[in-house]
C-alpha cells in the first residue's frame, strides 16, 4: 500500500469533519449562536429531548459550560427546562417550536441536496453509506479512547 493511499481515507474523514465544522459556524453565525449553541439545539430537535449531562457527553463539553449553554438558550426562548417524570430530581432539555423551526429551517440545504444524493444512489447504496459513516465515527471515538 502506497504511503498516499494509507492515509487517504483519514484525510477524507477530516475533510468532511472540517466542512460539518464550517457549516455548524456558518449556521450559527447566521442565527446569532455560538457553534455549542447550535450544536447543541440540533441535538435536541433530532432526539429525544435529553438531561444537561447527556448533551454533557454528546457535546463533550464540561458540566458548566454546559449549563451556562443552557441558560442562554432558555433565556432567547429556545429550550426549556421539565422535571423528568421518571425522575423528579432530573431535568430534561426540551426545544421550543422556535428552535424547531431554526433547525429545520438550517438543515434544509444539506438534507435537500442529500436526498437527491439518495435518490440517484438508491436505497441499498445510501443505506450502505450512513452505515459507513456511523461505522467510521465509532472508530473515531475508539481512537480518541485510546490517545
Amino acid at each position: 500500500m502506497t504511503e498516499s493511499l494509507k492515509f487517504q481515507l483519514v484525510d477524507s474523514m477530516r475533510a468532511l469533519q472540517a466542512a460539518l465544522d464550517h457549516l455548524d459556524a456558518v449556521v450559527g453565525e447566521s442565527q446569532k449562536l455560538g457553534r455549542n449553541d447550535w450544536r447543541c439545539l440540533h441535538a435536541l430537535v433530532r432526539n429525544d429531548p435529553q438531561s444537561p449531562t447527556g448533551l454533557q457527553k454528546r457535546l463533550s463539553l464540561t458540566s458548566g459550560s454546559v449549563t451556562a449553554l443552557l441558560d442562554r438558550l432558555e433565556r432567547r426562548g429556545l429550550i426549556e427546562r421539565h422535571r423528568d417524570p421518571a425522575d423528579r430530581r432530573a431535568q430534561r432539555i426540551v426545544p421550543t417550536r422556535a428552535a424547531e423551526r431554526i433547525v429545520e429551517e438550517a438543515s434544509n440545504p444539506l438534507e435537500s441536496v442529500t436526498s437527491k444524493l439518495s435518490e440517484r444512489w438508491g436505497a441499498e447504496r445510501s443505506e450502505a453509506a450512513g452505515q459507513t459513516c456511523l461505522d467510521l465515527a465509532k472508530l473515531v471515538e475508539w481512537s480518541a479512547r485510546r490517545v
